[in-house]
C-alpha cells in the first residue's frame, strides 16, 4: 500500500512537472503576439454585435467574419492615414516657410522681444549669476537645434519600427477573422472551463464583455469631446487649421501619456511670443482647465455607470493598467479590476452562505451547501 502511495504521489509530481514546463513554453512561443491577439479580442468584443447582425444578413460565418475585419481596418486605417497625411503637409508647409527665412526673421523678432526682460533679470541677478555673455538668439538657436536633433532621432527610429507595426497589425487582423468566424465557440470553452455554476460563469464573461465594450465607446467618446472642444478653442481664436487639429488632440487623448497638451501648449508658446498676450493665456487656461481635465470627469463617469464599478476604482485600474501594458492597459486594466471584483463578490457570498460553526442543524436537516 505505501509503494502505491508513492507511486502516484511520484507520478502527479512528475505530471505537473510536465504541465508547469509546457505551460511555460507555450507562454514563451505565444508571448511575442500576446499584443495583437489581445487588441484583437478588444476589437472583435467591442464590434460583436453588428457582426452578429451582418451574419444573419448574409449567412455565411466566413463571408461574414472577413467583412467584419475589413469594415475594422478601414475604421483603424482612414482616420490614420488623414492624421498622418496632414502631419505631412503641416510639416512640409512649415519646412518651406523656415526656408524662405521665415525661421530667421522670428528667432531675430522672438530675441528682441525677450531680450530687454532677461536683461532687466540679469541685473537683478548680479553677483549671483553671471549673464554678461548672454545671447538670447543664439540659446534660441541651441534650443532649436536640439529639439531638430531629437525629431530626427525619433522619427528614424519609428520609420525602424514600422515594418513591425505592421506585422502586428497584419496579425490583428488574422486573429480577428478567426474570432469573428469562430468566436461563440471558444467563448463556450472558456465558460465551460470556469470552475463555477453555469449561471455565474455566464453573468462574469457578460460582466467583462460590457466591461470592454464601456471602455472602448467611452474612451472613444472622450476624445472625441476633447479633440471637438480643442478645435473648437483653435477655431475661436482664430488660429489656422481648427479641424485638423482638434482631431490631432482627439487622437492623441487616446495614447498614454500623451494629449490634447502636445498641441495647445506649443501653440500658445507660439501665440505669446507672437506677442498675442491675451490669446496665448486663454488657450493656455481653457487647454489646461477644460480640454485636458475633461478626460477625468467625464471617462470615469460614462464607463462606471455602464460597467457597476466605483470611479475611484476605475481611475486607479486604467492608471495602472496603462503602467503596466501600455495602451492596451486602457482596457485590460479595467478588465483586471472588473474580474476581481466578481471574485471578491463570489468569496463574499460563498462566506455567508456557509453554516454558522456556532449553529447545529436539526435532525435529518442537511447543512447549507457551499458554493
Amino acid at each position: 500500500m505505501g509503494d502505491l502511495v508513492k507511486r502516484e504521489t511520484l507520478f502527479a509530481t512528475a505530471l505537473l512537472a510536465l504541465v508547469i514546463g509546457i505551460v511555460y513554453l507555450f507562454y514563451r512561443v505565444i508571448a511575442p503576439f500576446v499584443t495583437p491577439i489581445a487588441w484583437a479580442a478588444v476589437l472583435v468584443v467591442s464590434v460583436y454585435p453588428a457582426h452578429v447582425w451582418l451574419a444573419r444578413k448574409v449567412h455565411r460565418r466566413g463571408l461574414a467574419a472577413l467583412i467584419s475585419t475589413a469594415a475594422v481596418a478601414l475604421l483603424i486605417l482612414l482616420p490614420s492615414a488623414y492624421l498622418v497625411a496632414a502631419l505631412v503637409g503641416e510639416a512640409v508647409n512649415l519646412y518651406q516657410r523656415l526656408e524662405q527665412g521665415w525661421g530667421a526673421t522670428a528667432i531675430t523678432e522672438v530675441a528682441s522681444r525677450l531680450d530687454p526682460l532677461v536683461r532687466s533679470w540679469a541685473k537683478r541677478l548680479e553677483g549671483i549669476v553671471d549673464l554678461s555673455q548672454w545671447n538670447l538668439q543664439d540659446v534660441v538657436l541651441g534650443i532649436l537645434g536640439s529639439i531638430s536633433t531629437f525629431v530626427v532621432n525619433h522619427t528614424t527610429a519609428a520609420i525602424a519600427n514600422v515594418g513591425r507595426a505592421v506585422f502586428q497589425f497584419v496579425l490583428m487582423l488574422l486573429t480577428m477573422y478567426y474570432l469573428f468566424k469562430d468566436g461563440p465557440s471558444l467563448v463556450e470553452s472558456v465558460r465551460t472551463s470556469i470552475p463555477l455554476a453555469e449561471a455565474r460563469a455566464t453573468g462574469m464573461l457578460a460582466h467583462v464583455t460590457e466591461v470592454v465594450r464601456a471602455t472602448i465607446y467611452g474612451g472613444l467618446l472622450v476624445s472625441a469631446i476633447q479633440g471637438i472642444l480643442g478645435g473648437s478653442l483653435f477655431w475661436i481664436l482664430g488660429l489656422p487649421s481648427p479641424v485638423f487639429w482638434g482631431a490631432v488632440m482627439g487622437f492623441l487623448t487616446l495614447i498614454p501619456l500623451l494629449g490634447a497638451f502636445l498641441v495647445y501648449a506649443p501653440a500658445a508658446i507660439i501665440l505669446f511670443l507672437a506677442g498675442a498676450y491675451v490669446k496665448a493665456i486663454i488657450l493656455l487656461a481653457v487647454g489646461t482647465v477644460v480640454v485636458s481635465q475633461i478626460d477625468n470627469v467625464l471617462k470615469p463617469m460614462i464607463i462606471s455607470g455602464r460597467t457597476a464599478m466605483h470611479p475611484l476604482l476605475l481611475f486607479f485600474s486604467i492608471a495602472g493598467g496603462v503602467g503596466v501594458f501600455g495602451l492596451l492597459g486602457l482596457v485590460l486594466g479595467p478588465v483586471i479590476a472588473a474580474v476581481f471584483v466578481a471574485l471578491f463578490d463570489l468569496y463574499r457570498i460563498a462566506l455567508h452562505d456557509q453554516p454558522s460553526v456556532a449553529a447545529h442543524p436539526a435532525a435529518g436537516e442537511p447543512p447549507a451547501q457551499a458554493l
